[in-house]
């Protein structure tokens, strides 16, 4: 694209709404807006950063005429949005008005502005840094009121301003060593060993602290995916209808109705969650070892360990074939527990009782097949499902919740309790997800970066852990590469050493007109 260009496009959105607005950002913005515009007032004057009044001007076949009644709005370089001369047209917003007006706008020698485009050119222009850019996408992305609260304050420069003061503080470090490379006589005195470890160390532990910010602010940004497993007929489509409060999934007595997996996007109190129904899990040996497609999911080690985990289990069955359909499906649903910010793992508590009866251990040893294909690190919750048809008491769950190290509910058709038997409610489960999913001691005013920016922030890290192991055995002017590597990777965050294709992949995610 060319920057000089001047550009223009529908800023608000695609469907039809009370208003809609065109931006027009370049040399030729002011010239564009007088040639469409027909002031009401007689005495007009362009006024930067004023609405005025008027009709918009369309030139068909010679012949003029006005197209709708509008606000229109100039505002002069380098105080606008883009920093450019940027102008807007408020007008109603029919989709195809606001169609006709671009393309007579575009047909006066401007072109239309890609996707991202006028923020791209905020950034080139230094109104904003790339980390501000991107609280822009997210702002209009936002999935919850508190992602957008972390959003605008990247938008403000929080973060830009945290990253240059990390980068402040390798510069000093840098320049410490500097001395010692410049008068390497005088090296003790220019940066003991002692104070490096101590100022490498609190860099780090600033960096880090930015790393669980992400993590914290995480579910609050993306939304977190929760993913529904377990055996076939298990209960996972009802307890997804459940928790949608709609019939989404099919749900038969025939085990298998889900072959794929089903996402829907919905909220745990408040907290923004992609909530996902999953293949049921069976015959995965053989599946690991005979599906040609199995590669395409999961590395061969890890193929290995999950081969391992389901031996002589329940899970492995007979070891024997089936179809391809299910097959993939199945597939599918391991690679997204591997993804899953927390797993509800959804037992036929039925089924089992009549396999193992009361005997708390045969019961988690049969639990055991299906949760040691969980990775080690993933947040787990055990649904004990159909409870009304296999109750348990308040003492059996909490000795399965011992065993399994992760909490057991107990879910039923009919929600209450009998006798000395207990059930768990859809909003217990609401809650105690939420619980785990969300990080309590995340402060209100914390900065968070996003997913891209807390991997610049991680290579940053790991570059100073290296520094740490070299700068005992190699002299100052090699570490020192080390401090100039995690600089840039800061500042890929902000811009300031920006690769190309990183960057104009962050701007092709925006909204045209954007």
């Amino acid at each position: 694209m060319n920057q000089k260009d001047t550009i223009a496009a529908i800023a608000t959105g695609a469907s039809a709404g009370g208003l809609g607005v065109i931006r027009i950002s370049g040399q030729k913005a002011k010239e564009i807006l007088l040639t469409v515009f027909r002031p009401k007032n007689e005495h007009f004057q362009l006024k930067p950063r004023y609405m005025h009044y008027g009709s918009f001007l369309f030139n068909e076949n010679g012949q003029e005429q006005i197209l709708d009644e509008i606000l229109a709005v100039y505002f002069p370089a380098p105080h606008s949005y883009t920093g450019e001369d940027v102008a807007e047209i408020h007008a109603h917003g029919s989709t195809i008005l606001l169609h006709t007006m671009l393309e007579y706008i575009l047909s006066l020698g401007i072109r239309q502005a890609e996707a991202g485009e006028f923020t791209k050119r905020a950034f080139l222009n230094g109104r904003i840094d790339l980390s501000q850019a991107e609280a822009v996408a997210e702002i209009i992305s936002a999935p919850s009121v508190e992602g957008l609260r972390l959003a605008s304050a990247k938008l403000h420069g929080q973060l830009g301003q945290r990253i240059e003061e990390l980068r402040s503080q390798i510069e000093y470090i840098r320049r410490r060593l500097c001395l010692a490379i410049d008068f390497p006589e005088e090296e003790g005195e220019c940066l003991p060993h002692e104070e490096f470890h101590a100022l490498t160390t609190k860099l780090q532990n600033d960096i880090k602290a930015l790393i669980n910010a992400y993590e914290r602010a995480k579910p609050w940004q993306e939304g977190a995916l929760v993913v529904l497993a377990g055996q076939v007929n298990a209960g996972k489509s009802s307890l997804m209808n459940a928790l949608l409060g709609r019939e989404r999934a099919i749900v038969t007595e025939q085990a298998g109705t889900t072959r794929d997996y089903l996402e829907e996007t919905t909220s745990l109190k408040g907290l923004p969650v992609r909530l996902t129904d999953t293949a049921g899990l069976r015959e995965i040996a053989w599946i690991m070892e005979h599906y040609p497609n199995t590669s395409n999911y999961f590395d061969e080690e890890r193929a290995k360990e999950i081969i391992a985990s389901i031996r002589n289990n329940a899970l492995s069955g007979q070891n024997t074939p089936i179809n391809p359909i299910e097959a993939e499906g199945i597939c599918r649903s391991l690679a997204l527990i591997e993804q899953a910010d927390i797993v509800f793992l959804v037992f036929d508590g039925k089924a089992i009782l009549e396999q193992c009866g009361k005997n708390i251990d045969a019961i988690f040893t049969h639990m055991q097949a299906e949760l040691s294909l969980l990775p080690a690190q993933s947040k787990k919750l055990c649904i004990w499902n159909k409870g009304d048809l296999a109750p348990l008491t308040q003492e059996e769950i909490a000795a399965l919740e011992e065993k399994a190290a992760c909490p057991v509910l107990c879910l039923a058709a009919r929600e209450k309790q009998q006798g000395t038997y207990f059930h768990h409610t859809i909003d217990d489960l609401a809650q105690k997800a939420y619980a785990m999913l969300v990080i309590s001691d995340r402060q209100q005013n914390e900065i968070a970066p996003n997913r891209r920016q807390a991997g610049l922030l991680q290579k940053a890290c790991e570059e100073l852990n290296i520094l740490h192991t070299e700068i005992d055995i190699l002299p100052p002017d090699i570490t020192a590469i080390r401090l100039e590597s995690a600089a840039d990777y800061l500042g890929n965050i902000t811009g300031l050493c920006h690769v190309d294709e990183t960057f104009n992949a962050i701007f092709e995610e925006f909204c045209i007109g954007k």
